[in-house]
Parts: structure tokens; C-alpha cells; sequence
């Protein structure tokens, strides 16, 4: 099940502009390995929405000045950039530098945007089959390599 986890940060990182590292930061993986009693495995993802600016954002950090700069954002690899018109990048303190929308006219009325969650992310159907096909490969390669084991007289657990 390693495996599993390792190669959806890979793949994740193929399908969409986001780093291995940010997807793995915003990511809670459980895992449930194979036993004495039950011959099967499997992983369950989890995790909250990832800020907006762990993308490809562009610019990507605060610009100061009077004139106005529009931020354009892509979240997976093949679409073009969408352009955020009332969004800008700043960093407010309470949060890390991010991209923001006020609500209303006021100044202490800004909302952080968030793109897909990790659960959302391995939802895709590409991703998704990639993933079990790596995760059925490895457990069938230690399956038969334990009962290689047995099989030569080994009488230790599992």
C-alpha cells in the first residue's frame, strides 16, 4: 500500500499543477493491509481543499502598484489559465500568502478560494484507474512472494 501512496502523488502531480509535496501536505491516506485472516488491502483518502495558490498561479506572489493585475489561474494540465477578476493575492496575516475575493465593499471581508481536495482529486477517473492498477500489481507481487515463503518451509507470521 506504500506503493499506492507514493504513485498517487505521482500521478496527481501529472494530471494537475500542483507539487507532490503540497498534495501529500493537504492529504490523510488510510490504508488497511492484508493479514493472516484477510487477503485484501486497500486505502482511503481524505483531506481538506487545497488553497488556490498551491496551483499555477500567475503572478504568484503580491504586487504592489497602482496598476491592476489580474490573476489567472489553471488548476489541471491541458486547460488554459481562468482569469479571477475581483481576486487577488495577498497575505493577510491569520493565513499564508494565498489568493483572496472580498465579500462585500469592506476591508475586513475577504475570503481565501480554495481549489479541489485531495478525495476530489483521486476522483478522477484517470488518476483513479492508474492507481489501483500500480496497488493490484504490488499486492499480487508480495502475495505470491508469501506464498514463495511458506512454500520453502518458512513457518514464521504474516
Amino acid at each position: 500500500m506504500i506503493t499506492a501512496k507514493s504513485e498517487s502523488a505521482k500521478e496527481i502531480s501529472k494530471v494537475y499543477h500542483i507539487k507532490q509535496k503540497d498534495f501529500k501536505e493537504h492529504t490523510k491516506i488510510k490504508t488497511f493491509k492484508a493479514n493472516q485472516s484477510v487477503i485484501e488491502a486497500g486505502f482511503i483518502y481524505a483531506g481538506n481543499v487545497i488553497p488556490l495558490i498551491k496551483f499555477q498561479v500567475s503572478p504568484s506572489k503580491p504586487v504592489g502598484g497602482r496598476r491592476r493585475h489580474y490573476t489567472k489561474v489553471s488548476v489541471m494540465k491541458g486547460n488554459g489559465k481562468k482569469e479571477l477578476i475581483h481576486a487577488y493575492i495577498a497575505n493577510l496575516g491569520k493565513y499564508d500568502t494565498g489568493i483572496f475575493e472580498r465579500l462585500t465593499s469592506k476591508r475586513e471581508t475577504s475570503q481565501q478560494l480554495y481549489g479541489p481536495s485531495a478525495a476530489h482529486m483521486m476522483g478522477n477517473i484517470n488518476v483513479y484507474d492508474h492507481i489501483s492498477e500500480k496497488a493490484q500489481e504490488t499486492f499480487d507481487e508480495r502475495l505470491e512472494h508469501e506464498i514463495e515463503r511458506i512454500l520453502s518451509g518458512y513457518r514464521g507470521g504474516w
